[in-house]
């Protein structure tokens, strides 16, 4: 990781998802709102409970990533935080990219 950047400062970032949980196969379309090194938030219509493992597909044109991760945090506002696994060496500049373009934006992170 490169000196300076906070690995969990979080940021607004807007882009198509999809979550699969990984135990029953149960697929849904997300909306990514906010974007980490470590964790994203995703809207969903019918949340997952904490704890459940997912994949999550990311498609912010012309980037596409994907990382196994567990569900941390689930609201009735059909909110999901989910917390990375380790991510794939192919994706790993794919989601500094991301973080790069949001960056240069100049876009304030979420408290």
């Amino acid at each position: 990781m490169e000196q300076g950047r906070n690995p969990t400062r979080r940021y607004p970032f807007f882009a198509h998802a999809e979550l699969t949980e990984e135990n029953s196969g149960t697929h849904a379309t997300a909306r990514l709102c906010e974007l980490s090194r470590k964790h994203c938030r995703l809207h969903v219509s019918k949340p997952s409970p904490v704890g459940t493992a997912v994949l999550v597909k990311i498609y912010a044109w012309p980037h596409f990533f994907q990382v196994h991760g567990t569900v941390c945090h689930s609201d009735s506002k059909f909110s999901l935080a989910i917390e990375f696994g380790e991510i794939e060496a192919q994706y790993v500049s794919v989601l500094n990219a991301c973080l790069l373009e949001i960056e240069k934006r100049g876009d304030r992170t979420v408290e």
